[in-house]
């Protein structure tokens, strides 16, 4: 696939982004509702992430930054991580209150009692999506310097010699590489969306029950 190939199929990936960061503003709105809590301030903080994510993960798509793509896609997926966690999590209140005060949340236990480390959580996740936890260890590749990182950097390999890029612009047998990350940050993205609708719909349902206790009084 050349560059002028890879621009054109990369378009419509970037129009979906785009929607979708609008489509984030929308469920600020329903999270806040009429009401606010401290589980709204975590929800909403996770979904700011991602739109800053998504902010990030275009440019480096268009300048063909495959490290960066991988990178940023291993955080999308920590972030449908995080986020899951207070819907399985015990202790949702706790859950929450670590994170908001920047402490780890292994120590927490889900509705199970296991241990809310990433292993577990990637696990649980897969349940959901069965992609999770395959695609979550490939990117991991790019956080830490493994196989993704040697492998990007070597160009030609055979018995008898091996040719580096450093520094050089990524070849264009990456291309199909870079579209297959967008789209899987595209799909992880409305996979943190669906957990983030659930949110407001319960969000609704609590504004809906207060309304109606205030309407009783005001009828008192």
């Amino acid at each position: 696939m050349t560059n002028n190939e890879f621009q054109t199929a990369l378009a419509p990936r970037v129009k979906k982004l785009a929607d979708l960061r609008q489509e984030a503003i929308s469920i600020a709105r329903g999270i806040i509702g009429e009401s606010l809590f401290k589980e709204d301030l975590y929800f909403c903080s996770a979904l700011d992430r991602c739109m800053s994510l998504i902010d990030g993960f275009i440019p480096m798509l268009e300048f063909r930054n495959l490290s960066c793509v991988g990178a940023l896609l291993r955080v999308q997926m920590d972030n449908c991580m995080r986020t899951y966690a207070a819907f399985i999590a015990k202790g949702k209140q706790a859950v929450i209150d670590c994170i908001i005060s920047g402490e780890r949340i292994d120590k927490q236990v889900d509705v199970n009692g296991k241990q809310l480390r990433d292993g577990h959580l990637k696990h649980e996740l897969s349940k959901i999506d069965p992609k999770f936890e395959q695609v979550y260890n490939r990117a991991s590749g790019f956080i830490h310097l493994s196989s993704a990182a040697f492998y990007q950097t070597v160009v030609g390999l055979d018995d008898y010699k091996i040719e580096f890029q450093v520094g050089r612009e990524l070849p264009e047998d990456k291309n199909p590489v870079l579209l297959e990350g967008a789209d899987a940050f595209i799909h992880f993205v409305k996979l943190h969306f669906k957990m983030l609708y659930a949110v407001v719909e319960s969000k609704q349902r609590a504004d809906a029950a207060m309304e109606e206790k205030d309407r009783l009084d005001a009828d008192k």
